[in-house]
């Protein structure tokens, strides 16, 4: 008798948790798990959008926020975003290593998307 097993990878078992994230809200648009150092762990986003460049500038970004939390705070950053006439860039730190990227529409409930961005970390930070 021949038996398979189904064997979900962790990048899809990530990629699962971000598109049940990305469901619950037609205004997130994007999401994304990176690493500190700027690489795409996993991404459920528009076709239109660059990983890599997303990837990239998120390393920036985290260093500057990282940067800003220990100096001026003396903690850890847990979270930065940017606003723009187009929307919202969310990070979140899942653990020291890797982050939340989530991208959403300006006119979304950011109360609403922060509530759901704390509900998905645990999940993801189980799998990571």
């Amino acid at each position: 008798m021949n038996t398979t097993t189904a064997t979900i990878s962790k990048s899809e078992k990530i990629k699962d948790v971000l598109n049940r994230f990305r469901s619950i809200s037609p205004d997130i648009f994007g999401a994304s798990v990176i690493t500190m150092e700027g690489f795409m762990v996993a991404s459920v986003t528009l076709s239109e959008i660059d990983e890599g460049l997303v990837g990239g500038l998120t390393a920036a970004m985290l260093g500057v926020g990282e940067r800003i939390a220990s100096e001026m705070m003396n903690s850890r950053m847990s979270q930065i975003y940017v606003k723009s006439d187009n929307g919202y860039i969310i990070c979140n730190s899942i653990n020291e290593e890797t982050v939340l990227v989530s991208l959403v529409n300006s006119d979304a409930k950011l109360g609403l998307i922060f509530l759901e961005i704390r509900r998905i970390l645990p999940d993801l930070a189980s799998l990571i």
